[in-house]
């Protein structure tokens, strides 16, 4: 707001405040006018009657040359009003009686009294012989009555008067101005403040969200006029704008963002990535065979096949990220949401699936193909230009090999996202075919060298070979398999204990892995308590290990559904102890039966062996198990006899054996006994 800006309301109310002083110096110089001819008027209706009543004792002071009674007869006249002296004078002009007031001081009003009574300022009379006295009937002038009036006290008496009558004037019209202010500014300068605020909140690019509002009192009026015009502009500059925003950002086949609001769009994603420290991909789509489809079908079919294209996009899209057409058959999608190559992969391959389906377009059925090259912020560019390159990079490198093929930007992430999504596809197909099996791993007492325990260790046969959990775990981890991989895990082990009761009425419990996917999902306790039940084992011979990321994840969660299990009778340990950063504080509220030392420790020993003896100190006051894993040398195994940890195991003891040569080894030779840990 500029300097030289003036409120309407103080501009209106110094109008009203100037126009009301001055109406009331013009009605007060009326009044003035009309007093002052109302005055003139008693006053020269006074000096006559003055005249009349002092001529006849004058006349006979004068004609009896009594100059006592001339004297008292003036001092008479001094008493009226507003009179200054009286003389009288003798026929020969001599001087006979005067008399006069006081001089007044000079008044203010001096030159208006001269106006208004300057003629009316003496008064004289003839004074005639008395008409008693003999002699002749003619008229006889013995002297001359002069009497001189004070005509600016008459004025200043006057003006003392009108003064009440100014003030009383000047405050109904201020008290006027006050009231006509605080109406203007209710009905008039008030609104228009709201609409000029209101003004100032409209957004240049949505115009129409924030309209002007109009008053109540100003609906029908000229200013709720003005408001509702307005309002009419500011929608209709609205809807120009966004046509015009359309057309300057959005492809007009498809009503996908066009290049300019991608890149756009990208700006803002990268700035958010750089902020929270996150990734996201780049899909770059090229759709195979489309010139065949406008050569065959013509412009207008392929046109119309490319806006289903679109539709097929967003809907697998989703909220996941935005799609944009770049022109031709060319089509990006920023997918924000997806941060991982694993996760890009994903999406990408179920996007083919999508975008596979037959299309019917009139008579004509289309099998839609793409090639798609993926990029990832910031591994692949860290601009909008750079990552929509490479992606198109990655994507001349899938059509190469071949129609209906995906590739990263960088070679070996293809290769490792296609290895992992045969891996995933073969696991579904694993569970279905029964191509797990366990291998059990003996846990002994470091002291007897009897057979306490042993863990169950998932392994996968296939095609006659057995593959690495280390390369097949963390795929399913990562895709969700491993729930009900675990769920088999645990079913596979209950079996085994009812087998082993029923055929050698022998009792050894056996230990199972739960990954933190699989101790996540709400149905873990209900599955692990039903699966013993159906097999009629006994709670304690099943021991469920649990990762110490597992816990830390939620550890309220993680404590109410180990205290379900404990309170049920299950043995409950904690796998990989020490190698977390935050368990030490939570340990004594885990309802928990057994450590685990980590192999990483034991494989120390007995060089560095700090951690470990921390543990077995923590396992032995919080009256716990102890069971260290990776026990591979003699070495390591006396210290750990020394040091009295309880349990051991590991290569130096066994490797993983597979069922039969397990039960062959340890359970044959136990027949009809009883093991407990």
């Amino acid at each position: 707001m500029s300097a030289s800006f003036k409120s309407l309301t103080w501009k209106q109310t110094s109008l009203v405040v100037f126009s009301a002083l001055f109406f009331a110096i013009a009605i007060f110089i009326v009044e003035i006018a009309l007093v002052g001819v109302s005055a003139r008027d008693q006053l020269k209706a006074s000096q006559k009657e003055l005249l009349d009543s002092v001529e006849q004792p004058a006349a006979n002071a004068v004609w009896a040359l009594d100059d006592n009674l001339a004297k008292q007869t003036l001092e008479g006249v001094l008493k009226v009003q507003h009179v200054g002296s009286a003389v009288i004078e003798l026929d020969d002009g001599s001087m006979f009686v005067s008399v006069s007031s006081p001089n007044l001081h000079p008044s203010i009003f001096e030159k208006l009294s001269h106006r208004l009574f300057g003629d009316l300022k003496e008064i004289s009379r003839s004074l005639l012989r008395p008409f008693y006295f003999e002699g002749t009937e003619k008229q006889q002038l013995i002297g001359t009555l002069t009497v001189f009036y004070d005509t600016q006290g008459l004025t200043d008496s006057l003006f003392s008067q009108l003064k009440f009558s100014l003030i009383a004037t000047l405050a109904r019209a201020l008290l006027i101005t006050l009231v006509l202010s605080v109406v203007f500014h209710r009905f008039l300068t008030r609104p228009i403040a709201h609409i000029s605020e209101a003004i100032d909140k409209i957004e240049p690019d949505s115009p129409d969200e924030n309209l002007l509002p109009v008053d109540k009192s100003h609906i029908d009026d000229e200013l709720g006029l003005v408001t509702s015009k307005f309002n009419q502009i500011l929608i209709q500059f609205s809807q120009t704008q966004s046509k015009l925003r359309k057309m300057a950002t959005r492809d007009p086949l498809t009503g996908l963002p066009n290049r300019t609001l991608l890149l756009e769009t990208i700006a803002v994603t990268i700035q958010r990535a750089r902020v929270h420290k996150n990734q996201f991909s780049m899909v770059f789509i090229d759709l195979d065979r489309f010139k065949n489809v406008n050569d065959s079908l013509g412009h207008a079919l392929g046109d119309k096949f490319l806006a289903r294209i679109a539709r097929v996009l967003e809907r697998v899209v989703g909220d996941k990220g935005t799609v944009a057409r770049l022109g031709g058959d060319e089509f990006v999608i920023l997918a924000d949401e997806i941060q991982t190559p694993d996760q890009a992969a994903d999406f990408v391959d179920s996007l083919l699936i999508q975008l596979n389906t037959p299309m019917q377009l009139n008579e004509h059925t289309i099998h839609p193909a793409a090639s798609v090259g993926i990029s990832i912020y910031p591994d692949d560019g860290m601009t909008a230009e750079d990552l929509i390159r490479h992606a198109d990079i990655a994507m001349y490198s899938a059509k190469a090999a071949g129609s209906n093929q995906w590739a990263f930007f960088k070679q070996q992430m293809t290769e490792r996202a296609a290895v992992r999504l045969r891996t995933e596809a073969s696991l579904h197909d694993a569970l279905k075919n029964e191509e797990f099996l366990l291998h059990y791993q003996p846990k002994f007492d470091i002291k007897t060298g009897k057979i306490l325990a042993c863990e169950a260790l998932i392994r996968w046969k296939k095609d006659g070979r057995l593959i690495s959990p280390l390369s097949f775990i963390p795929v399913a981890e990562e895709t969700g398999i491993i729930i009900p991989i675990g769920r088999w895990v645990i079913e596979e082990a209950c079996k085994t204990l009812r087998e082993w009761k029923i055929k050698y009425n022998f009792a050894l419990p056996i230990a199972v892995n739960v990954a933190s996917q699989q101790f996540a999902d709400a149905s873990l306790v209900p599955d692990i308590k039903q699966l013993a039940l159906r097999y009629q084992i006994s709670p304690e011979l099943l021991e469920i290990e649990i990762t110490e990321t597992s816990l830390m994840n939620d550890i309220e969660l993680a404590i109410s559904k180990l205290q379900q299990l404990k309170s049920a009778g299950f043995g409950i340990a904690v796998d990989d102890f020490g190698t977390g950063y935050s368990s030490l504080s939570y340990l004594r509220h885990l309802p928990i039966t057994t450590m685990k030392i980590d192999r990483c420790f034991v494989t120390d020993l007995p060089q560095e062996s700090a951690i470990a003896s921390t543990i077995l100190m923590l396992g032995k006051q919080l009256n716990l198990k102890v069971v260290a894993e990776g026990v591979e040398t003699e070495e390591q195994l006396n210290w750990l006899s020394s040091n009295e940890c309880q349990i051991g195991q590991g290569f130096y003891f066994s490797k993983p054996l597979e069922h039969d040569e397990f039960v062959d080894k340890y359970i044959r030779p136990n027949t009809a006994s009883i093991s407990h840990i």
